[in-house]
């Protein structure tokens, strides 16, 4: 996930737009910018000054943290994989899927 912190450089409000909302438009306060974050691509109205940008993969560090936990059992599906990844099984990506969903729900 996407985060950008911008500002409009009319009115001065800061607003905070994330590519987990699809096809929102974050707009300002006088209503002259405005910011549609998406995962793959960037709509905008008007013009921002950029603040902040960061990048979140929420998926890899929930992942982490519920292995850390014991509430997953990794099934190393290539036990001679050198590149660091982790192989997950299909229903436990649905769980940790619905989870994250709720989660990011709950941050909106």
């Amino acid at each position: 996930m996407v985060y950008i912190k911008w500002q409009c450089p009319q009115c001065k409000d800061i607003v905070i737009s994330n590519s987990f909302r699809h096809h929102q438009m974050d707009v300002c306060k006088c209503g002259k910018s405005g910011l549609d974050l998406e995962e793959y691509m960037t709509r905008m109205m008007g013009s921002y000054k950029l603040l902040e940008r960061y990048d979140y993969n929420f998926f890899d560090d929930l992942v982490i943290g519920m292995k850390e936990q014991g509430w997953l059992e990794f099934n190393f599906i290539n036990k001679a994989r050198t590149d660091g990844r982790i192989s997950v099984t299909l229903q436990e990506v649905m769980f940790i899927r619905k989870l994250e969903d709720k989660i990011l729900e709950s941050l909106k």
